[in-house]
């Protein structure tokens, strides 16, 4: 019989974290899964969990993006594959893999298979070096106007799901600001006054906003989306387009593909996969199938 290990943010959603991670084992253990479920009281637990989850299947994520983030710091760089259950506020990380959003019984349906048949998919990682020390990232690394919209909308902790972000969105177009960017790509440099930057391992972040369309999971590269210093005129013109990959379609949008980018943003900082990760003078490389994945 398979096992596996999930890992459940208690505080997560509200609670909402553990008790689907309480459901999942449950249909797991029915469909012939052996599933131990770990709730460690905080991240300075986090390590023990995942050690004590060495020797199983897979290790699974039970959160949103910040929680697969912090379970991947300790994950990457042992053999255990990195599952993802995803009940969380924006679920990007889960949704660029194509795993359900927010139904558990869909997700064992799917799941279950895969652990039995002890399945899994190469992906691809950001490995950043910020601040003397390395941080791993699957999704978006963001500099500028969306970082002040990730720290706006965890804040906003009543307010549900992507509506959190469009509001952070709004409220944060009364405070805009630009920020001298120096960014160096494979050789390629851009400079200048930015609105944001944004760094794709992955498409997606706050919640299906598509900043960058182009990127996948597994094509070795990192993806760039660089917006000029903008009015709130146009930011409000183009940001609807975000949620289809359109807005590279403007000429203040400008997209590039690296394998290593070297950032300087000194009076910007730093989000990846959501998570503050400081001042935004950084290195970042596409590090190409470091991980395994349980997804279809």
């Amino acid at each position: 019989m398979p096992s596996v290990a999930l890992v459940a943010n208690p505080r997560a959603g509200g609670g909402r974290a553990l008790s689907a991670a309480r459901t999942a084992q449950a249909g797991l253990q029915a469909a012939g899964i052996r599933a131990e479920l770990l709730a460690p009281a905080g991240l300075d637990d986090l390590p023990a969990a995942v050690t004590r989850a060495q020797g199983s299947a897979a290790v699974i994520a039970c959160g949103g993006d910040g929680t697969v983030h912090q379970v991947l710091q300790h994950v990457q760089g042992t053999d255990l594959p990195l599952g993802i259950l995803p009940t969380g506020t924006g679920n990007d990380i889960a949704r660029s893999l194509g795993l359900p959003l927010g139904d558990v019984k869909e997700w064992v349906e799917l799941m279950a298979p895969l652990m039995r048949a002890g399945a899994t998919r190469a992906v691809d990682l950001a490995r950043l070096h910020i601040d003397g020390r390395t941080e791993w990232s699957l999704a978006v690394t963001s500099i500028g106007f969306d970082s002040s919209v990730n720290e706006r909308a965890d804040r906003m902790q009543r307010v549900p799901g992507t509506l959190r972000y469009v509001v952070a969105v709004l409220g944060e177009l009364t405070a805009l600001r630009s920020h001298p960017v120096t960014l160096r790509a494979d050789g390629e440099t851009l400079q200048g006054d930015t609105t944001l930057v944004a760094i794709g391992n992955g498409p997606n972040y706050g919640g299906g906003m598509r900043i960058c369309p182009d990127a996948r999971l597994d094509d070795g590269l990192l993806h760039v989306t660089w917006v000029d210093a903008a009015p709130r005129r146009t930011i409000l013109r183009v940001f609807p387009q975000i949620f289809r990959g359109r807005h590279v379609d403007h000429p203040m949008v400008h997209t590039l593909t690296a394998r290593e980018i070297v950032v300087d943003a000194p009076t910007a900082v730093a989000y990846t996969d959501g998570e503050r990760v400081g001042r935004a003078s950084l290195t970042i490389s596409a590090v190409p199938q470091a991980l395994r994945v349980l997804a279809p």
